[in-house]
């Protein structure tokens, strides 16, 4: 199998001798652990770190593909910014002794950076500054202080993968002789929680950009305002903390910036979907919106994009017409319309899943695992491929209900917002009925009765009567927008829907 980037024969063959069928269809690799918000944080975390050993450069741009050779990327791991924001509110689980003196030694630090303050006052300060930070907090659970994550708003937040490995520190961490094993003897490259899943998102990204130099730079100048300049205050007082700790210390950097692998994607995976990403991404991106809003409702569209992703390289496998998403629009229409919705939507998301299990198990043959194996290997895929898309659907709203049968297609408000913002330009403005339309192209989405009998075109099994019963469901997907701002009605027949933000690259 070819690959994207070019020259990863090694890795593909290494995960095809260890019969993970789910990474030799999507890429390596999809982890049912890792979060939603993980997703982001690891492709902003790719997109953000030097592309070079001299650990600068690179930073804030994407790889460059004309320059031959393997692409790997140089993460800061900032253990002591997470010890300061996590490790005081965090179970003790993963934390050694050199931990605590480590915890107090940066307080120290900060204090004696402090004039004019009781040590009361100082003290205060303090622990204000790490109620900020942790507010930002977007992955605790149950996990240990080092595991845990803040919501990418700027650099010092992207806070790369990292295992405890708890017993090895504890032989080798010496806080009285060396402290910067304090910071370095974790374990980087695990991949347990940033399990690769952001960066196949990345890689997708990359290849879509590909021969397009004007839009790579329209998209590095929107992700740089996304993480370098909307949160700068916030992002100049976490690099404080992170910096007064190695000076203090006297660590060098170059003994804790950590270099990571890029893995691969099928060459031809998602190369249907690539564009639409790309231009997504850039409408979305270039709205003028709270920095924080932007962010979660970003993190959000992207898991979104993911399930695209998984969703199209499914039917791409199996050679067959992509299966459209029928969306349920949440039970509000009403009467028999709103039951058959429900049905008609629920078939139209049993037969994807179906899909999903019959190319797991086409893969797994093609694979030449044996018999005796395939069942278990498959499940094993079925973790890490259908699961993971129906647990982020349903977290997404995307799927519902969250428990219980008939499970379908819907859409959340978030969703419906992100759809709006990167479909439609800043400023700009369509009807509904070419935003059905733009909905159907870009993600296969069945909402409407015109929509409907598009897809009744390829697919002649399904019931052309039925048709009508999308009217209710298309009227309360607009009340939905309306409800959300995003529609106005210009008379009883005609209804545009609008994008109301400004747009970052038109601003003097």
């Amino acid at each position: 199998m070819n690959t994207f980037p070019a020259g990863m024969e090694a890795d593909y063959d290494r995960i095809e001798k260890s019969k993970i069928i789910s990474s030799v269809l999507f890429g390596n690799r999809f982890k049912s652990d890792q979060t939603m918000y993980e997703y982001l944080i690891e492709f902003l975390l790719v997109y953000t770190s030097a592309k070079d050993d001299n650990f600068v450069d690179g930073k804030m741009c994407f790889h460059n593909l004309t320059i031959e050779k393997k692409l790997s990327y140089y993460v800061e791991p900032r253990m002591a910014l997470r010890r300061f924001v996590f490790y005081d509110k965090a179970r003790k689980k993963g934390a050694i002794n050199a931990d605590e003196k480590a915890y107090q030694q940066m307080a120290n630090i900060l204090k004696n950076k402090m004039t004019g303050m009781t040590d009361e006052e100082k003290t205060e300060y303090i622990e204000s500054i790490q109620d900020l930070f942790h507010g930002y907090a977007v992955v605790i659970k149950k996990r240990f202080w080092g595991a845990q994550a803040l919501l990418p708003i700027c650099p010092e937040f992207m806070l790369c993968g990292c295992d405890p490995t708890e017993k090895k520190r504890k032989a080798s961490v010496d806080w009285d002789n060396d402290p910067i094993s304090v910071d370095n003897k974790f374990s980087f490259d695990k991949r347990n929680f940033l399990a690769r899943g952001g960066e196949l998102y990345y890689l997708h990204l990359l290849q879509g950009l590909e021969n397009q130099p004007d839009k790579k730079s329209i998209l590095e100048t929107l992700l740089n305002d996304l993480v370098a300049v909307q949160c700068a205050k916030i992002s100049k007082m976490a690099s404080f903390v992170q910096d007064s700790w190695e000076d203090e210390m006297g660590f060098n950097k170059d003994d804790l910036v950590q270099p990571l692998n890029l893995s691969f994607i099928p060459e031809t995976a998602y190369k249907e979907c690539e564009q639409y990403s790309v231009d997504e991404l850039i409408n979305y991106l270039s709205c003028k919106m709270h920095p924080i809003n932007r962010m979660e409702i970003l993190a959000k569209g992207v898991m979104l994009q993911i399930l695209r992703m998984m969703s199209w390289r499914v039917e791409d496998v199996l050679g067959q017409e992509k299966r459209n998403w029928i969306v349920d629009m949440k039970g509000n229409s009403k009467g028999n319309s709103k039951e058959t919705i429900k049905k008609v939507a629920a078939e139209s998301y049993g037969n994807l899943e179906s899909d999903f299990m019959t190319v797991l198990n086409k893969i797994a043959r093609q694979m030449n695992i044996s018999e005796e194996e395939i069942m278990t290997e498959v499940q094993k895929a079925k973790k890490d491929s259908l699961d993971i898309f129906r647990a982020k659907g349903k977290e997404l709203q995307c799927i519902i209900p969250n428990k219980g049968s008939f499970e379908r297609f819907s859409l959340s408000e978030d969703i419906i917002r992100f759809l709006v913002l990167a479909l439609i330009s800043p400023g700009e403005k369509m009807t509904l009925n070419m935003f059905l339309d733009k909905l159907y192209i870009h993600y296969g989405i069945v909402i409407g009765a015109n929509e409907y009998k598009k897809y009744l075109k390829n697919n002649s099994e399904l019931d052309s009567s039925l048709a009508s019963s999308f009217i209710d469901n298309e009227q309360a997907f607009q009340n939905f927008l309306k409800e959300t701002g995003f529609l106005k009605e210009l008379s009883d027949a005609t209804s545009i829907v609008v994008n109301p933000y400004t747009n970052i690259l038109k601003e003097a």
